[in-house]
């Protein structure tokens, strides 16, 4: 996970800021892939999500469509991280309160009578992990996390104008996080973490199953918790040398209960990361999980597993002093997995490219880095591996995390604003979509 300190090279306070253990942070994160982050944390207390009245300029231009949708009204930040398949976006950014900022869960829907009118969870997300986590149900779910009363993440899902629901946390944990939503709203996937008395991290990976519980003849909807297994995995040395692989998550599931995800650790004195990705396959009728790891490619020490779609197409990258994006699939009869290195654009045997999303017809987006190591949001296609193509984001440099099966992506984009002492400047963050199909 080395990419963590260089992407924050890349794009100084853009997307991605130092991993926990290089910032004076309070606490550890539960996340991998920290935001940078500009709240001002004001107001504690939850409060009725309201969609509000915020209208965001809705264009499009040229063959494909851009959204270039900015940032929710009185904020000055914002990217998206999901699509679902009605157009209805979520994301994060900060929401003016009390005279201030705080960051949120944002929503904007793309299509219908409230096209560019901007959303948001109406409660705090506090100061850690919402950056490159969250997403959206096609039943309108969105999940991510809010502050705990304990000053912790816990992770939350919620709908615009109802009251959200805790997702709660495992066991006596401190804090826990939602990362991923399927497309029926019906598994939630995420981890649960806890700062133990050495200082260190013990980080669960988590699923939530949906679960009808009906009430005076009328359903309610409520989520089990499940602790995913790690296989041994996370012995000290059972992957790598006098490593302990203690960091676990999911990062991606689909509508038949598959769960793509990682183990991890990070050693804040050499600066080290140690990760392998995996897939939970659900057994037992779906009331238990069996874990797989997934191969790396020659010439890669470590992999990651960061989405899935229906038909079980995983991506990610594979990564060691450089990194690209990386295609997963498994053979239907031997069960056995295989590792497709994706090409980055421009051609290079350098850089830091990833892809972040896939949708059912095999659509993959992500970024690719430039010889200048400028950050581009990117697309591939799971049934030609040689096509990679720019998205065409507005702003200088951009990312893309998740696409829906209209071919519509997702993200955010930059723009350099001035230079210092030779370096470029970025002004603040700005949500973005664009439609490829």
């Amino acid at each position: 996970m080395r990419r963590i300190s260089i992407l924050a090279c890349i794009l100084g306070v853009w997307f991605v800021s130092m991993a926990w253990a290089q910032q004076p942070a309070p606490k550890p994160s539960l996340s991998r892939h920290n935001a940078h982050r500009m709240a001002n944390l004001l107001s504690k207390a939850e409060r009725r999500a309201q969609p509000g009245n915020y209208l965001a300029s809705a264009t499009t231009s040229g063959k494909s469509k851009i959204w270039d949708l900015g940032v929710y009204p009185g904020g000055t930040t914002a990217a998206l991280q999901s699509i679902n398949d009605f157009g209805v976006a979520m994301g994060w950014g900060d929401v003016p309160i009390e005279g201030a900022t705080e960051t949120r869960m944002i929503g904007i829907p793309l299509f219908g009578f409230n096209a560019g009118q901007w959303f948001e969870s109406g409660i705090s997300a506090g100061e850690n992990d919402t950056g490159e986590a969250g997403g959206i149900s096609n039943t309108g779910i969105i999940v991510g996390n809010i502050m705990d009363s304990n000053g912790w993440p816990v992770a939350y899902a919620w709908m615009p104008g109802h009251i959200g629901f805790h997702l709660g946390k495992y066991a006596d944990d401190d804090g826990s996080i939602a990362i991923a939503i399927n497309h029926s709203g019906t598994f939630i996937v995420g981890n649960s973490g806890k700062l133990l008395a050495d200082g260190s991290m013990r980080v669960t990976p988590l699923v939530w199953v949906s679960k009808a519980i009906w009430k005076d003849g009328r359903p309610t909807l409520s989520w089990e918790m499940h602790a995913l297994p790690t296989g041994g995995f996370e012995k000290p040395g059972a992957v790598f040398e006098s490593v302990t692989l203690n960091f676990w998550g999911g990062w991606g599931v689909n509508d038949f209960g598959q769960i793509a995800g990682d183990g991890w650790t990070y050693d804040p004195d050499s600066g080290e990361w140690w990760e392998i990705a995996v897939v939970w396959t659900p057994i037992k009728d779906g009331k238990e999980w069996k874990i797989q790891r997934l191969p790396t490619a020659a010439g890669f020490t470590y992999n990651e597993a960061l989405a899935i779609n229906d038909f079980g197409e995983i991506v990610g990258d594979v990564w060691g002093a450089n990194a690209f994006p990386a295609l997963y699939k498994q053979n239907p009869r031997s069960k056995r997995w295989s590792v497709s290195v994706l090409p980055a654009t421009p051609k290079l045997d350098y850089g830091w490219s990833v892809a972040w999303g896939i949708n059912e017809l095999g659509d993959i987006v992500g970024y690719c880095t430039d010889e200048n190591w400028t950050v581009s949001a990117t697309r591939w296609n799971s049934h030609d591996r040689r096509f990679v193509k720019s998205l065409g984001f507005p702003g200088d440099t951009s990312i893309a995390f998740g696409v829906n099966n209209l071919g519509i992506a997702v993200g955010g984009y930059q723009s350099i604003v001035s230079t210092e002492d030779g370096n470029s400047v970025y002004g603040p963050e700005q949500a973005v979509a664009v439609r490829f199909r």
